[in-house]
């Protein structure tokens, strides 16, 4: 595939995975096509209702580019499907590497952080825009709290005095920890959802904090140690057919709460181990 293909047309239909939970919880993976594409969002035929303001996984077949997206607006009803509008979290997601026309102007607003109460001017997509009227919040890195948090538009105007935080369109993430660095081949996409980890014949279903086509991330009580061979299932339903892989144990670290944080690399059919996720 080129790096990118001629400017879009508004309607296209191009094979998605889409990776998630339904509106009972159960997660899923449905192969559909989309139905249009903008540069930040995609419409998409479901058989699966999903709950409002939901978070999911949206992936091209064909290169396994993935990233996150959120429902915005209503769904409408097609026969015994549902049309979803998806705005993705990263206005720069390209997962198709499409050509679009020349963006709007970013549009600069007041937001104020959920955790630390800091109101800052942000520079924001026409997306973006969307997704605030729709989610009525953004998911955005604060430099106070040192970690992504949920930005809303403030109560109330700015209080003089009232630490703000400075106009920051393109802010810096955070360092990721040692076992997270440049040794990724596979982008991550932080995703919460089951998983099950199978070892001498008992399951433990455990919560993912990332994911990726060569391994993700998970907590548990129970300790793995590095190189641990497993059996995974990922996403996991206690209602649904799961299929297991191969999988090994490739970081393990305390967590201050008593837990496990735990990365796990699929192990491919010739054997050899993927990244460290």
């Amino acid at each position: 595939m080129p790096d990118f293909v001629a400017i879009l047309p508004t309607n296209i239909q191009l094979p998605v995975e889409v990776i998630g939970a339904n509106l009972h919880g159960q997660q899923f993976v449905e192969r559909t096509e989309t139905l249009s594409i903008s540069r930040s969002v995609v419409t998409i035929l479901l058989k699966n209702i999903l709950a409002p303001d939901t978070e999911l996984i949206i992936r091209n077949p064909e290169t396994n580019e993935e990233a996150v997206a959120c429902i915005v607006g209503t769904p409408q009803e097609d026969g015994v499907a549902h049309i979803y509008k998806f705005i993705f979290t990263d206005s720069a997601a390209n997962i198709w590497r499409l050509q679009f026309p020349a963006a709007e102007p970013h549009k600069l607003v007041q937001l104020e952080c959920s955790g630390c109460h800091t109101v800052g001017s942000h520079s924001i997509s026409e997306g973006e825009v969307e997704l605030l009227e729709s989610a009525r919040q953004l998911l955005r890195p604060c430099n106070i709290c040192n970690s992504r948090r949920a930005w809303k538009k403030p109560a109330c105007e700015a209080v003089p005095g009232k630490q703000a935080a400075a106009p920051n369109p393109n802010p810096i993430p955070t360092k990721a920890t040692p076992f997270l660095e440049e040794r990724r081949k596979a982008r991550r996409t932080a995703m919460k959802m089951a998983a099950c980890i199978r070892f001498s014949g008992l399951d433990d279903v455990v919560p993912c904090e990332n994911i990726s086509k060569e391994g993700f991330r998970f907590s548990s009580k129970k300790q793995y140690p590095e190189g641990t061979r497993v059996e995974v299932a990922v996403p996991y339903s206690t209602s649904g057919l799961n299929i297991f892989s191969q999988a090994v144990i490739k970081h393990c670290a305390k967590k201050p709460d008593g837990e496990f944080r735990h990365g796990v690399a699929h192990v491919k059919r010739s054997g050899s181990i993927g990244w460290d996720p």
